[in-house]
């Protein structure tokens, strides 16, 4: 049955197909985030798509990493075994070249795959969603600033008219029209602010 692996050289096939897997994995996970990017992108908060798209991005790159190092590691594994099987069953105590060159070549072309597909780079997507994060964040504190302003405005024209309002009602010597000084007309207003607040 050993014999049979080695002869068939089953292990090498098993190397060159744990490769693919880890570069058909890479793709499928550079594919996914660059789906998850264009799909966040639609997305109108602001925070809720940077923080988006830096959970994502970290998320990826473990997944893109163990793409990596997973199939490296098993390829390692299978040349340590043929190593082994050829010692014990073949009793040459040498392993074909072959195998010797897919233990190396398969985990640098995995490396070769993960800097050619690496997104870690491209992060102008959340510079650019930040940018515009940190953008509406000032925009919308400068709103609440001037509306708070126009509230202030409104509210002194609205204690203004019910102050004229109180002193047209009252006359000239009527019941408070003595009493008006400057100092008790700005507690009048105060007393009309908390009324209305």
């Amino acid at each position: 049955m050993l014999y049979k692996i080695m002869d068939m050289h089953i292990l090498l096939y098993a190397m060159a197909g744990v490769g693919v897997l880890g570069i058909l994995g890479m793709a499928a996970v550079c594919l996914s985030y660059k789906r998850r990017v264009r799909k966040d992108s639609k997305s109108q908060d602001l925070k809720e798509k940077w923080l988006r798209y830096w959970g994502c991005r970290d998320e990826r790159m473990r997944r893109m990493n163990r793409w990596v190092w997973l199939p490296s590691l098993v390829s390692t594994f299978l040349l340590c075994l043929a190593v082994v099987f050829s010692r014990v069953v073949l009793r040459t105590g040498m392993v074909s070249s072959i195998y010797i060159q897919a233990g190396l070549i398969i985990p640098l072309v995995l490396l070769v795959m993960r800097q050619a597909l690496d997104f870690s780079y491209k992060e102008e997507h959340i510079f650019r969603s930040m940018a515009e994060y940190v953008e509406e964040s000032c925009r919308q504190a400068a709103n609440v600033q001037v509306m708070a302003a126009v509230s202030r405005e409104q509210e002194d024209a609205m204690v203004d008219h019910v102050a004229g309002g109180i002193k047209e009602s009252t006359g000239e010597k009527g019941r408070f029209g003595e009493l008006l000084s400057p100092e008790e007309e700005e507690i009048m207003r105060e007393v009309i602010r908390e009324f209305m607040g």
